[in-house]
C-alpha cells in the first residue's frame, strides 16, 4: 500500500535528519509558533512552553539550539522587563525553505487546484485517523 511506503520513507528521512543533527520536530514546531506570532503579541518563552506542553527548562534548551543555528532572536520584552520576546532572525525569514519543503512545493505545483484539494482532503483525513489512535 502506498501509505505504508510513505510511512517507511518518512521514518527513514527522520532518522537521516536526526543523524545530521537537523532540527527535530519540536524545534520546527517552536519555529512555526515563533514565526506565526503576530507583531502586536510576539511569542514569549512562557507562551512557547505552553504551546509545546513542555517545561520552561525544556524551552531554554530549545531556544539555545535555535539561537545557536541563528534561527531565533531572544530580546527583552518592550512592556515587561521580566520577560523576553522571541522573533525569527532576519536570516531565517529571508533564507530559502529547507530542501524537503522545496521538493514538496515542486511536487504540489504538478497538480491542478482540484487535484490538490483531493490530496489535501485525503491527507487531512489520514492525519485525523492517526491522531485518534491510542
Amino acid at each position: 500500500m502506498r501509505v505504508d511506503e510513505l510511512r517507511r520513507a518518512e521514518a527513514q528521512f527522520a532518522r537521516r535528519l536526526s543523524a545530521v543533527r537537523a532540527p527535530n520536530d519540536t524545534d520546527r514546531e517552536a519555529m512555526r509558533f515563533i514565526a506565526e506570532a503576530p507583531d502586536d503579541a510576539p511569542a514569549t518563552p512562557g507562551g512557547l512552553a505552553a504551546h509545546l506542553s513542555v517545561s520552561t527548562a525544556a524551552v531554554t534548551s530549545i531556544l539555545r539550539r535555535l539561537q545557536d543555528r541563528g534561527q531565533v532572536i531572544v530580546a527583552p520584552h518592550p512592556a515587561d522587563a521580566r520577560s523576553k520576546v522571541l522573533r525569527p532572525s532576519l536570516r531565517d525569514l529571508n533564507s530559502p525553505a529547507d530542501d524537503l519543503t522545496q521538493r514538496i512545493e515542486s511536487i504540489a505545483s504538478e497538480f491542478t487546484p482540484d487535484q490538490a484539494d483531493v490530496v489535501t482532503r485525503f491527507l487531512r483525513r489520514l492525519t485525523e485517523e492517526i491522531s485518534e489512535l491510542p
